[in-house]
């Protein structure tokens, strides 16, 4: 047998209206709705329900036995839904609550996670949480508030405020260099070990550039990897030339442990952009994350392919 639906919530809302006001005519003016809407959504409920709700008479109504059961639940009712926009309100002020944020696994490790860190000693009734995924993720879809994406946003549905832009360039380590043949220019690679990330844009072809020159180079790399935290053990180990993001390698250059090599050749340049779901008013929490990422994250992302050891 099918379970008989609950009465609406406009019925009850019009019947708690008429059990406080005493006629249907100051009930209609309560909730700001025609007289006959209220003894329509009234004669409904005593459809459905089965049963007498009111007495009516020319002056007041009087509600029935059962009329005073469904009023105290009416009533109960009317003040959970009153609750509802002070208690939103109260939330959408408050910098407190969940945050999932996500990026590719090297701006999760290199930058976001130690900016994320702060943003939550600053704020710790946040609860963040970062996801490094290497393919591209809709915030809408997967369920995310923020993520980091490049190169390209196609999406009515978000906002995508730009952050700056990240540059490749070829590293090595000191180590390596000290007992490596010469590297000169860009043909000088074929005869250097090769390490790669696998999600090079152009696959095992270095595509570098200097003043507008570009130089296409093909190498044979001793190792392929997915993740540059990998490939920098490598590199630091003395075991070949990579390239690198900027942003990747500065603080492993400002301790010594690798060095630009070919300076002024640069590889591929992509954009990064903060996105999220478009919404209108923002939370405070998302207002608050935006405010703090968002010059952190440009003053790394510097838009220029200047690097540590490049003339200025």
């Amino acid at each position: 047998m099918k379970p008989a639906s609950p009465p609406s919530p406009d019925a009850l809302l019009a019947f708690d209206a008429l059990a406080r006001m005493g006629s249907f005519t100051a009930a209609a003016d309560a909730i700001g709705c025609a007289k006959s809407r209220i003894s329509q959504l009234v004669k409904e409920l005593e459809r459905e329900l089965g049963t007498v709700l009111v007495l009516r008479n020319t002056r007041r109504v009087a509600l029935t036995e059962s009329g005073r059961r469904l009023a105290e639940h009416a009533r109960r009712m009317r003040e959970v839904l009153e609750k509802v926009r002070p208690d939103i309100e109260e939330a959408q002020g408050r910098i407190e609550g969940p945050l999932r944020i996500s990026a590719t696994a090297s701006l999760a490790q290199y930058l976001l996670a130690p900016m994320l860190a702060e943003l939550a000693e600053q704020h710790p009734e946040l609860e963040l949480e970062l996801l490094a995924e290497n393919r591209l993720q809709d915030p809408i879809n997967d369920g995310l508030d923020f993520c980091l994406r490049s190169r390209n946003v196609h999406d009515d549905r978000l906002v995508a405020k730009p952050l700056g832009f990240v540059w490749e360039a070829p590293y090595a380590a000191p180590a390596y260099l000290e007992r490596a043949p010469r590297l000169e220019t860009p043909e000088d690679l074929a005869h250097h070990r090769i390490l790669l990330n696998s999600h090079h844009v152009y696959g095992r072809e270095w595509r570098l550039e200097k003043d507008g020159e570009l130089r296409s180079i093909t190498t044979r790399p001793m190792l392929v990897c997915d993740q540059y935290a990998s490939l920098i053990s490598g590199l630091i180990a003395g075991h070949g030339v990579a390239l690198l993001p900027h942003y990747v390698a500065r603080l492993f250059v400002e301790s010594g442990h690798l060095r630009r090599v070919l300076p002024g050749w640069h590889g591929g340049c992509w954009p990064v952009y903060l996105v999220f779901p478009y919404r209108q008013p923002l939370p405070r929490k998302y207002e608050a994350l935006i405010q703090f990422l968002t010059p952190r994250l440009r003053e790394v992302l510097e838009e220029t392919p200047l690097y540590p050891g490049d003339p200025a």
